[in-house]
């Protein structure tokens, strides 16, 4: 299919495969016809035995990226923990044939044709392996200059042909995902389509798809443009599983890049609602099969980041969303993932359930969140889990926070000072738990101020009458007879006066002066005169 992103791998490639080489342990020939990738693979046969066999590499440091081998073992392969298939590594002095694979092998990243890219991470070694030469032990990660295959077969070569067969092989971290126009804009099946090719410097090994809108990764995934140009990324309804096929927790990430230069956007989901109300529809699920995942969505140099809908699900690792107060999180689930950090996003109408962190979401001064839950935020054996963390003092308002199922809704971690909260327009926090070395946590319902019989388009301030500060403004539009306002515990006495303005009413008469906000819920009828001396 033809695709409208531009990809670019992160990987180096070790050897391609088009033309044999020199490899210790076996002597390979080429094969064409059925090829990974480009134009030919290579292939051995093993007859009811073990061969290990590799190739001379030029060195890197294997501490800091993954090494991705396609391999086909059309043998009647052994298993797993008796070393079916494998990826040989070596430092020139110690080498090691480690067991990736085999007859029983439950999570292979595949494609068509028979082939598997088994993966083998420095940071998360299989326990079972074979040594060649030298001591496992002492094998320096950072300088690897050995690279091959290996395989097990439980029974003969036919007629002694081959039957074990391995193309391209790299090693690296993913794919950075650019290209896209707002008119046809990059797409995750484009992706997984680009890596299923059998082009020459395809098959990357980093995305497959399973089935129709169902695909497994096992690299980074990084979108944006990191040179001078323009991006655009846009999908709907897709699940995106990080496979668990042997990388170390923390590897995996879904990151944004951008520039100074281009327009860069990444848009998932479909936004629904306006205003305060904006949640989503058709959104794109990001989940792990079990390896801890990053998920970062801040970056300067991204134009528009907008997340609809979906679902976040068991996210063990950072999950960063934008600095950036134009970006908008809406409808999205968080479940079972580590601690959210919201930073300055549009954050309205989410789900935060069930997190693997001591709280769901971090609070801090910049936040700018309505409209959502959290709930069922529970541990049974600690009985720890919290809604909301607040790091620092302060008073602060929930506006539609709903709580439900928590152990604790809040948690005040600072290490002093007191914390107000007040719940607002529906908002029920009822318990907290202090963690650090704070004094108290008061938990406000406000008192609320309701003015009515107000005529429509009528401009309403409330100002403290010691130094005119604007506590309150609202207009009641076309339609609108009231204004509510509500206000917290510090506000309980204050000396106010209300303002009323409206092109159709005489301006002096109508005002509350020098009034006291009560510390109960108050009703003012408002009684307006028409102005007869104005012509409209």
């Amino acid at each position: 299919m033809a695709v409208s992103v531009d990809i670019t791998t992160t990987m180096t490639t070790m050897w391609n495969a088009d033309t044999a080489g020199t490899w210790t342990g076996s002597s390979p020939d080429t094969f064409s016809g059925f090829q990974r990738e480009g134009t030919a693979c290579l292939g051995i046969a093993v007859s009811n035995e073990t061969v290990n066999t590799y190739t001379t590499v030029t060195s890197f440091n294997a501490t800091q990226r993954i090494i991705y081998i396609w391999i086909s073992p059309r043998g009647t392969m052994d298993t797993t923990a008796n070393g079916g298939i494998r990826i040989v590594a070596g430092d020139g002095t110690n080498t090691v044939a480690y067991y990736v694979g085999g007859s029983d092998y439950a999570t292979p990243f595949t494609t068509g044709g028979g082939w598997y890219c088994y993966v083998l991470d420095a940071n998360n070694l299989p326990t079972n392996f074979a040594t060649i030469n030298g001591n496992e032990a002492l094998i320096d990660w950072t300088a690897i200059t050995q690279v091959g295959v290996g395989f097990k077969t439980l029974s003969k070569s036919l007629g002694g042909a081959a039957n074990c067969f391995w193309d391209i092989g790299r090693h690296g971290t993913g794919l950075i995902i650019g290209g896209g126009t707002s008119g046809d804009p990059g797409k995750w099946s484009e992706i997984a389509a680009d890596d299923e090719s059998t082009a020459s410097g395809k098959a990357y090994g980093i995305i497959m798809e399973f089935q129709p809108g169902v695909y497994g990764v096992q690299g980074q995934i990084t979108f944006g443009d990191n040179g001078t140009g323009s991006s655009h990324f846009e999908d709907t309804d897709a699940i995106i599983v990080f496979m668990d096929t042997g990388v170390a927790n923390n590897f995996y990430k879904i990151d944004l890049i951008g520039n100074s230069t281009g327009t860069n956007v990444f848009i998932q989901g479909i936004k629904t609602g306006s205003g305060d109300e904006i949640a989503g529809s058709n959104g794109i699920t990001i989940m792990s099969g079990d390896p801890s995942v990053n998920v970062d969505l801040d970056n300067v140099n991204m134009d528009t980041v907008h997340w609809y809908a979906g679902k976040f699900f068991k996210i063990y690792g950072n999950i960063n969303l934008p600095t950036d107060t134009t970006s908008e999180i809406a409808g999205v689930i968080f479940d079972q993932c580590i601690q959210v950090t919201p930073n300055k996003c549009f954050l309205r109408n989410c789900i935060f359930s069930n997190t693997y962190s001591d709280s769901a979401l971090v609070w801090d001064g910049s936040i700018n969140i309505k409209n959502s839950t959290f709930s069922s935020n529970s541990d049974t054996i600690d009985a720890s889990k919290h809604g909301i963390e607040h790091p620092i003092a302060g008073e602060y308002d929930y506006d539609n926070l709903i709580f439900s199922g928590n152990d604790y809704d809040i948690e005040f971690s600072a290490a002093s000072g007191d914390l107000t909260i007040n719940a607002v327009n529906g908002a029920n926090p009822a318990t907290y738990n202090i963690t650090g070395g704070g004094t108290s946590v008061t938990i406000v319902s406000p008192v609320s101020l309701t003015l009515t019989n107000l005529p429509n388009n009528t401009l309403v301030s409330v100002v403290k009458t010691s130094d005119r500060s604007v506590l309150h403004q609202e207009n009641t539009g076309e339609t609108g007879t009231e204004v509510v306002y509500n206000y917290g515990a510090s506000e309980i006495g204050l000396d106010v006066d209300v303002l009323f303005m409206n092109i159709n009413y005489d301006p002096n008469i109508g005002d509350i002066l020098d009034f006291t906000l009560p510390g109960e819920n108050t009703t003012l009828p408002i009684s307006l005169i028409i102005d007869r001396t104005y012509i409209e």
